[in-house]
């Protein structure tokens, strides 16, 4: 298993555990220049960043400048209904842990279905996208890697809450961080 995956991994791990405050996390450690957390990180269930776009609330709980740009970890909540438009990374790949709910992942033209404990991979450059199928709101546990993309939601999260989101500067926003939004399928529009 390489590197990246295996610190991936063991992240999901000790995430998936923030809530049992009796069970420690695993310490994240990489050897060599890889820039990565070299130390035990705790992030308890109230820390983080929180930012709320696209009727999201989405919490940084780990970020690409503790792990080197390794990775990023956010946890987001999603309403019934909810969820991002589909889109196409071009840098990232994603792993989605669901926390609560039940959710529809589409890739590419593949959809499936996940519940509670499901662990799902969403490769760079493949369409994707996720909506909340459940009666509940749904939670999941975003491992993002390589790291850096959570600077798109901050930007996102700095634009005027008063009014609808601004199509132009969200796709601009969107660009610098190789994001693209796709049309949802009998849409001609891919804008959020």
């Amino acid at each position: 298993m390489n590197r990246n995956l295996t610190l991936v991994v063991v992240t999901l791990v000790w995430l998936g555990l923030l809530g049992c405050s009796s069970v420690p996390p695993a310490p994240i450690v990489a050897g060599g220049d890889s820039g990565a957390a070299t130390q035990l990180m705790v992030v308890h269930q109230e820390g983080g960043k929180t930012w709320n776009i696209f009727g999201l609330e989405i919490v940084g709980k780990v970020m690409s400048a503790q792990t080197g740009g390794q990775y990023s970890v956010i946890v987001s909540t999603t309403r019934p209904g909810g969820g991002p438009p589909r889109h196409l990374h071009e840098n990232e790949d994603e792993l989605f842990f669901v926390l609560e709910g039940v959710f529809e992942f589409y890739c590419g033209e593949e959809v499936s279905r996940a519940e509670k404990g499901a662990l799902v991979v969403l490769p760079r450059g493949i369409p994707h996208g996720f909506r909340n199928v459940g009666q509940i709101d749904g939670m999941l546990m975003n491992t993002i890697t390589p790291g850096g993309f959570e600077g798109f939601f901050e930007e996102i999260d700095r634009l005027p809450k008063d009014k609808p989101l601004d199509r132009v500067r969200v796709t601009a926003i969107a660009a610098r961080y190789g994001l693209t939004f796709l049309p949802e399928a009998g849409e001609a529009s891919s804008q959020p």
